[in-house]
C-alpha cells in the first residue's frame, strides 16, 4: 500500500513537472511590423534592416531590449541566434508581409520569444571572439616583496589567459609580454570617464585581436608589513606557529579593463577584491603561481577570485559583438580578416561599418565606427580570411582597409 501511495505521489510530482516544462517551453506569438528605407537599391540590406527594426519593436511589447544576427540563404532571410539581452530571445521568426511604398520597404513578421535570464547565458552569435590578455600594470611594486612576486605583472595575466582559453567561442592569445601600460596616466580610469584608450586600437592590431584584456594590480599589500623585519629565533618559531593568524593577512586588489579593438572604447571593467592568510615562510621568495604560491591560504583566495573573473570576463565577451576588418576591396568585393576558424560560413551577412577618427580639444585621436547601412554577403569563406559582395562599389561607399564588419 505504500509502495501505491508513493508512486501515486511521484506521477502527480512528475506531471506537475511535466506541465511546468510544458508552460516554460510555450511559445509566445508577437506580431509587429518593421521599415527600412532602400538605399542604393540594395534589398538585401533594406530588409536586413527591417526585420531588426521589426525584432526590436517585438521585444518592445514583450519589456526586452535585443541584439540579432541574420543569415541570408537564396535570397531568403532566416534568423539565427537572435537574443533578448535582458530576459528572452527571439527563437523563431515568419515574414507574414512584406511591401515596398515610397522607396521604404514594411516587413511584417511574426516572432516567438522564450526567456531567458541574461546576456552571460549565451553568445550574441556562433562566431568566435578573438581577445589577447596584455601584461597588467603592478601600481606599488614595493608590495611583491612578500614571497617574491616580482613577475605577477606577467605570470597573473598569462594564467587568466591559460583559464579563459579553455572556453568555446573565444580565442585567446596570451600576450603578458605585451605592455599596454607604461605609467599611471595610461589607465583608463585616469584619463577619461569614458574609458576610451587609444593605443587598444594600435594593440589590437598589432595582435590580431577583437578585444583587448588588461589590467591593474592595486595592491598586495600585507596587513603588517612589519613582519619581515628582523627577529630574534624565539620570535620566528612563534611567527611559524601563528601563520593562520589575522596578523598575516595579505590583500589582492586587481582592476580588469576588456577594449574594442575597433574604437578603443572600454565594453567592460570590474574590480576583484579578496584577502587570506599569507601563510608561507616569510623569508621564502617563492613567485606568483608556483605550487608553493597555490598551497597558501592566500593563493587559495587568489584562484577563488580569478575564476570569478574568468566567469564575468567570459560573460562580457559573449555580450559583446562579432568583429572584423576589412583588409581589401575589389569593385564589390571585400575581403575580411575572418574565416572559418571563427565560425563564418558562405552566405552569412555581417553590417558594414566607415571608420573615421576625429581629435578632442585636446588633439587626443578616437575613432568613431559609421554604419554605412549597407550588408556584406559572404561568398567565400577560408580558414583565415572570407570574401564577400555588396550591392555598390566600395568607392562609392567610401569603404577601405582598416573599415570593419559587425554583427550582433
Amino acid at each position: 500500500m505504500f509502495s501505491n501511495m508513493f508512486s501515486h505521489k511521484l506521477l502527480r510530482v512528475l506531471g506537475i513537472a511535466t506541465l511546468l516544462n510544458v508552460s516554460q517551453a510555450e511559445a509566445k506569438w508577437i506580431e509587429a511590423i518593421g521599415q527600412a528605407t532602400i538605399e542604393h537599391q540594395d534589398l538585401v540590406s533594406a530588409r536586413r534592416v527591417a526585420i531588426r527594426d521589426a525584432v526590436q519593436q517585438v521585444t518592445l511589447q514583450a519589456g526586452a531590449d535585443i541584439s540579432s544576427y541574420q543569415q541570408v540563404t537564396d535570397g531568403a532571410i532566416t534568423a539565427d541566434n537572435l537574443r533578448v539581452s535582458s530576459n528572452g530571445k527571439v527563437q523563431d521568426i515568419n515574414i507574414l508581409k512584406e511591401e515596398v511604398k515610397d522607396g521604404v520597404l514594411y516587413l511584417t513578421i511574426q516572432a516567438d520569444i522564450v526567456e531567458t535570464k541574461s546576456c552571460a547565458d549565451a553568445f550574441s552569435n556562433g562566431y568566435q571572439r578573438s581577445a589577447a590578455v596584455t601584461s597588467f600594470y603592478l601600481a606599488d611594486p614595493t608590495s611583491a616583496n612578500f614571497g617574491g612576486l616580482y613577475q605577477i605583472g606577467q605570470k597573473l595575466p598569462a594564467d587568466i589567459a591559460r583559464r579563459l582559453g579553455s572556453y568555446q567561442k573565444i580565442k585567446v592569445l596570451d600576450a603578458s609580454n605585451f605592455q599596454l601600460y607604461t605609467n599611471p596616466a595610461t589607465i583608463p580610469t585616469s584619463v577619461t570617464t569614458l574609458g576610451t584608450l587609444t593605443n587598444a586600437v594600435s594593440a589590437a592590431t598589432q595582435l590580431g585581436v577583437q578585444y583587448v584584456i588588461s589590467g591593474v594590480i592595486r595592491d598586495l599589500s600585507m596587513g603588517r608589513p612589519d613582519l619581515l623585519k628582523t627577529k630574534s629565533y624565539a620570535e620566528q618559531i612563534k611567527d611559524r606557529m601563528q601563520y593562520q593568524d589575522k596578523r598575516f593577512e595579505r590583500r589582492f586588489q586587481l582592476d580588469l579593463y576588456v577594449h574594442d579593438g575597433f574604437s578603443g572604447s572600454m565594453v567592460y571593467n570590474q574590480r576583484y577584491d579578496v584577502s587570506g592568510n599569507w601563510t608561507v615562510p616569510l623569508t621564502e621568495k617563492v613567485g606568483f603561481g608556483s605550487s608553493a604560491f597555490w598551497a597558501s591560504d592566500y593563493g587559495n583566495q587568489v584562484d577563488k577570485i580569478l575564476e570569478e573573473s574568468i566567469k564575468d570576463l567570459h560573460g562580457s565577451l559573449g555580450c559583446q559583438p562579432f568583429m572584423a576588418k576589412v583588409i581589401r576591396t575589389e569593385g564589390k568585393n571585400i575581403y575580411i580578416d575572418a574565416g572559418a576558424d571563427s565560425g563564418l560560413r558562405p552566405g552569412d551577412t555581417l553590417n558594414l561599418y566607415r571608420s573615421n577618427t576625429f581629435y578632442d580639444a585636446n588633439q587626443t585621436p578616437y575613432t568613431e565606427l559609421e554604419n554605412v547601412k549597407i550588408v556584406l554577403t559572404l561568398k567565400k569563406v577560408q580558414p583565415f580570411f572570407s570574401k564577400g559582395v555588396v550591392s555598390t562599389e566600395t568607392d562609392q561607399l567610401g569603404i577601405q582597409q582598416g573599415d570593419a564588419v559587425i554583427a550582433w
